[in-house]
């Protein structure tokens, strides 16, 4: 489901609009009178006084006007910015994103679609219907015949964009589904360059970005052919109004006085009649946007769970882990695993994806209710971003930095320490040499990933991240598999020092060495299979 439109100041922000239609309306029946009072005999007001009264309505309804387009952009960009700021946490917290392509799509087209209903759709109905009851009324006591001539042709008017909006939104989902499908295929494409490159496959992969292409092409076409037709008739229902109410004026006898003040309203009216084509063309866009936004932002709801907070400065020393949810070989299955600092857990599997969802499972970034992870007495399914930053600190292989300074990326976990920590930890990282001689240091800007540092350089400042404050919990997830000899050197120095609980995922040979306090192995017959010493069994039992 998709936020509620009518929250907050977007309340405030209808009901301008909503006035803003009726001071139209106002505006358009002191026209057509003083226009039947200049033209009638015997005007009631001397002509300088009535052309200035028209005057004055006709500055006063381009104000509205404009005022109108800027009440109706604030409204929608107020909307999508809400529905935009969901999608991207529902990228975020999911357990598998959206492919970047696709969010891509939703954070444009579909945002798109659903700005235009708002801003272009929902604003000029809250304008144009008071408008449009308001001259209504205002013909009515001018000459109801006049008011049936503009009524019929707007009636027809909207016999037809009914009959028309089923397919326009049929065309719709069909143009929104062709785009996603090319939208996440350039992406992909895009991100295997490499790979197609060196398998020299880079002419048949442009001929199929043009194949999807031109499908997408041909469904805008179609989507436009039904468009067109919706606008035209909004359109000629406009003419139409103008030129029923000459013939029916002509035919019963209506002063000219009054027709032509008739015909006023009906010029103020043609713009709010041809914007309904559009209505309902973005209401159909809208429509089939909605059916993608809002299963989008219900996956990324994340339900609601008691806070647990944790003491104010956790430090290495108060650190306990205990993993519950992992089957034991050599103790109860009922009976957690406990670490107390300096132990090491280490994980073994011959299918790195296996163990990597194990890791992920006990940090709680994969769903298993099954499995539940506490540090220093929270409960990390359970732990706010602020409380899960300073109880673990996790570094992954492939993992991708994000935009910004390399000061802002080391200290990302923990903003709130002095600059001097973030150097200190490049420092034990490796890494002062490296970022000193670039030319901005450690305002150098990263990029696309972390250009320009190289990969090894990288896996160190991910590295020197995750054990920023030395956190009760730190995981390496076959971050050595990135790392060049020196780096797994530093890597293996860190894990035998580390004053905190260390989760190990070996990569290498270098690392497979490390002295384990708890084995783990994951696979995927078996699961995750813990292996305690007989000691630690006995004193956990």
């Amino acid at each position: 489901m998709l936020p509620k439109l009518l929250a907050g100041r977007r309340r405030k922000l209808m009901g301008l609009l909503v006035l803003s239609g009726v001071g139209m309306a106002a505006l358009a029946g002191i026209s057509a009178v003083l226009m039947t009072w200049m033209l009638g005999s015997g005007g009631r007001f001397p002509l300088p006084v009535t052309v200035g009264g028209l005057l004055l309505a006709g500055l006063g309804t381009g104000g509205l006007r404009a005022g109108e387009r800027i009440l109706a952009e604030r409204l929608g960009q107020d909307y999508i910015h809400q529905i935009r700021v969901g999608l991207v946490e529902a990228g975020l917290v999911g357990d598998r994103g959206p492919s970047a392509g696709i969010t891509i799509a939703r954070t444009t087209n579909d945002l798109s679609s659903v700005r235009n209903w708002v801003a272009m759709g929902i604003s000029p109905l809250a304008v144009g219907i008071p408008l449009i009851l308001g001259t209504s009324v205002a013909l009515w006591l001018l000459a109801p015949p006049l008011a049936i001539a503009v009524v019929v042709p707007l009636a027809l008017m909207a016999a037809t964009l009914a009959l028309l909006a089923g397919p326009a939104y049929r065309r719709a989902r069909a143009l929104r589904r062709k785009r996603g499908k090319l939208a996440a295929h350039i992406a992909d494409t895009v991100a295997a360059s490499g790979a197609i490159r060196s398998a020299g496959g880079a002419e048949r992969e442009v001929k199929q970005v043009n194949k999807i292409g031109w499908t997408v092409a041909s469904a805008a076409v179609n989507r436009a052919v039904t468009a067109g037709w919706i606008r035209g008739a909004a359109a000629a229902a406009a003419a139409l109004s103008g030129a029923a109410v000459a013939v029916v004026g002509t035919t019963q006898a209506v002063p000219t006085a009054t027709v032509a003040g008739a015909l006023t309203i009906v010029g103020i009216i043609a713009a709010p009649v041809s914007d309904m084509g559009r209505v309902i063309e973005y209401r159909q866009n809208f429509k089939a946007a909605r059916r993608i936004l809002g299963p989008a932002l219900a996956a990324g709801a994340v339900a609601e769970r008691p806070r647990q907070e944790p003491p104010e400065r956790i430090g290495p020393r108060d650190s306990l882990v205990q993993i519950s949810g992992l089957s034991g070989r050599t103790c109860d299955d009922t009976v957690p695993l406990r670490l107390l600092r300096r132990e090491r857990i280490v994980v073994r599997s011959t299918d790195p994806a296996q163990s990597t969802d194990v890791v992920e499972r006990m940090l709680g970034l994969r769903t298993d209710p099954g499995v539940q992870t506490m540090v220093a007495g929270v409960d990390l399914c359970a732990a706010s971003g602020r409380d899960r930053r300073m109880l673990v600190g996790y570094a992954a292989a492939s993992m991708v930095l994000e935009r910004g300074t390399i000061a802002r990326a080391v200290r990302y976990r923990r903003p709130e320490l002095d600059a001097e920590e973030g150097s200190e930890a490049l420092d034990k990282a490796g890494l002062s040499a490296t970022v000193a001689a670039l030319p901005d240091g450690e305002r150098t800007r990263l990029k696309r990933g972390g250009e320009p540092l190289t990969i090894s350089q990288r896996a160190r400042l991910m590295v020197a991240r995750a054990s920023l404050g030395d956190p009760p919990l730190l995981v390496l997830n076959r971050i050595d598999a990135e790392l060049d000899h020196e780096g797994r050197v530093m890597l293996r120095e860190l894990v035998r020092s580390y004053p905190g609980v260390v989760i190990l995922v070996p990569a290498t040979a270098e690392l497979e060495q490390v002295e384990a306090d708890v084995d783990v192995q994951a696979d995927a017959a078996a699961g995750a299979v813990a292996s305690l010493p007989q000691d630690d069994e006995a004193e956990s039992a």
